[in-house]
């Protein structure tokens, strides 16, 4: 081999000059792969720092959508709550003082007679403000009160009054009671038709009368009308009961040629039911008595 060219000077300055070269370039390929690399994994920090954020940022609109759900939720719950708790005081409270008192007067009857073991607790169903509906919805009626026992069902219209009661007058009780004559005339009532007219004291030097429309007919429609609604075998009871206002003095001269039972005061009331709840033959069971409840509540959503 000639060793010649290898000590040529021009050779060697060639040969030092390529390895000069490659040098540069492999400190210039090493320095920017590493300025490539650190690019890519600026690069890459930040496409994660966004998938991070990202992925923060929809967590968070995912619990405050989360969070504002629940809050409306709540918010709709405790309305529609308080809206039912209002509705039921509504419809809990539009009796009127004499019908809450005569409500209170059948519970505590009710109550007394269970805990004397005499009646089991669904052998006497007591509603209150029950209305019949009519298709038109012109004609609803409203019932005070409904008792439901096994001997039978008593509708009772109830009126919260004070002084004295003349109950089913007429002409025919004219030459009886002369001086009636002259309020049928001021009132301008008809004197073929049974009254109810209630004497008061308005003051020491005064007396007030009151008129009630006769009540004994409306009190039987009713009666009639439940009974046919809700298909019954028995017919409804009527009842006209006069709750006296503070328990005071108070009177009734019954002249009703009309079969229709009036009552006054609580204990004309228990004595009727304790009468007619003992010695009444039965109509109906335990289920039946449950089954007209619902019938009823169904028409009184």
């Amino acid at each position: 081999m000639n060793t010649e060219i290898f000590t040529n000077p021009i050779f060697i300055a060639v040969a030092a000059v390529l390895l000069i070269l490659v040098i540069v370039f492999l400190v210039y390929y090493f320095k920017h792969r590493n300025d490539i690399n650190k690019v890519q994994d600026s690069y890459n920090e930040e496409k994660q720092s966004l998938i991070d954020k990202y992925e923060n940022e929809r967590e968070e609109e995912h619990l405050t959508h989360k969070k504002e759900v629940s809050t409306l939720n709540e918010k709709y719950h405790n309305d529609t709550n308080l809206l039912n708790n209002k509705l039921e005081s509504l419809h809990q409270f539009t009796v009127d003082k004499g019908e809450y008192l005569t409500d209170l007067a059948l519970i505590q009857l009710k109550e007394k007679l269970v805990d004397e073991g005499k009646i089991r607790d669904a052998d006497m169903l007591i509603l209150s403000n029950v209305y019949l509906p009519s298709r038109n919805f012109t004609n609803t009626r409203k019932i005070d009160h409904l008792v439901l026992t096994r001997t039978g069902l008593y509708l009772i219209d109830s009126k919260y009054w004070s002084g004295h009661i003349l109950h089913g007058i007429s002409e025919n009780n004219f030459e009886e009671l002369p001086y009636i004559e002259s309020f049928f005339e001021l009132l301008n009532l008809d004197k073929t038709q049974e009254q109810t007219l209630i004497f008061d004291k308005s003051d020491p030097e005064n007396i007030s009368v009151n008129h009630y429309n006769p009540i004994i007919d409306e009190t039987k429609l009713s009666a009639e009308k439940l009974k046919n609604i809700l298909k019954l075998q028995y017919d409804v009871v009527p009842l006209i009961y006069f709750n006296p206002k503070d328990g005071g003095n108070y009177s009734i001269a019954n002249y009703s040629d009309d079969n229709v039972k009036v009552l006054v005061g609580k204990d004309a009331l228990e004595e009727f039911f304790l009468k007619y709840i003992f010695h009444g033959r039965f109509q109906y069971t335990v289920k039946d008595l449950a089954e007209i409840e619902d019938a009823i509540l169904t028409l009184n959503p």
